[in-house]
């Protein structure tokens, strides 16, 4: 669920100090700015919405730079040579609405935000798992928007379809390729994300694994036996996990490569 964002544009914190974060803000993958372009230091807080309190390690996503840092103990981040401009921010925490919007930041602004807590995430005790650990931190360093399809989305889906589910809830344009002959069972099964730059052909991971037979063959495995999904629509990449997967993840007997922008 996103929350409603609420910018505001303050002076710049004071007293920031450098932490792990601006390791993660300064990733060797990120371009270079522009020699012409105006860079500064771009600090920001970030604040429980009910209680104020400083949210940690929330992750600050600049997906127009490929660019994402964590926030300190005190709700606190930073990036260096940031480049003056309007950019989208995305902020992520387990347990909190995803934000996102666009702000405008120059020399001597810094941003400060209000996540609101997610009821459904905080209901009760749950227990993180092995894999819901290494699931959530490989989204969280990639600096770009990454859809979760939760278990609880396909559990309460009314469709049996997995590709019906996923374009249910991807929040993306999904049609079929324009550039191959059309079939009469394109129209069930499309498989290209309609993007600014023209249509883009999906792919799919079924447990890491490249899934040859693209959406046909995911529409054809049963519902019950996937247990979640992550759509990555800037790569037009779809990640799907089986539950015997998740299993395995659990008992340590796999690691998860990073996901890679380039």
């Amino acid at each position: 669920m996103r929350g409603a964002v609420r910018w505001a544009t303050v002076g710049a914190v004071v007293g920031l100090v450098a932490t792990a974060a601006g390791t993660h803000a300064g990733s060797a993958q990120e371009p270079p700015p522009p020699t012409d372009t105006v860079t500064f230091t771009f600090t920001g807080e970030i604040v429980d919405g009910v209680i104020d309190v400083p949210v940690i390690a929330a992750v600050v996503k600049v997906p127009g730079l490929r660019r994402f840092a964590f926030t300190d103990v005190n709700g606190r981040f930073f990036f260096t040579d940031f480049p003056e401009g309007t950019w989208e921010i995305i902020v992520e925490h387990l347990g909190y609405n995803t934000v996102e919007g666009a702000v405008t930041v120059a020399e001597g602004n810094g941003l400060f935000l209000r996540m609101t807590p997610d009821p459904v995430a905080l209901e009760g005790f749950e227990v993180l798992t092995r894999s819901d650990r290494l699931l959530a931190e490989r989204r969280q360093r990639f600096p770009f928007r990454v859809t979760r399809i939760s278990p609880t989305m396909l559990a309460n889906a009314i469709s049996a379809d997995p590709t019906a589910i996923f374009r249910r809830n991807s929040m993306s344009y999904i049609s079929a390729c324009p550039t191959r002959p059309t079939r009469a069972t394109d129209w069930m099964t499309p498989d290209c994300v309609m993007k600014s730059g023209g249509a883009a052909r999906i792919s799919i991971y079924l447990d890491e694994f490249p899934m040859a037979g693209g959406m046909t063959h995911l529409s054809a495995i049963p519902k019950e036996l996937i247990h979640s999904m992550d759509w990555i629509p800037e790569k037009a990449e779809l990640r799907v996990y089986t539950r015997a997967f998740i299993q395995r993840l659990d008992e340590g007997a796999y690691s998860l490569e990073p996901l890679i922008w380039q």
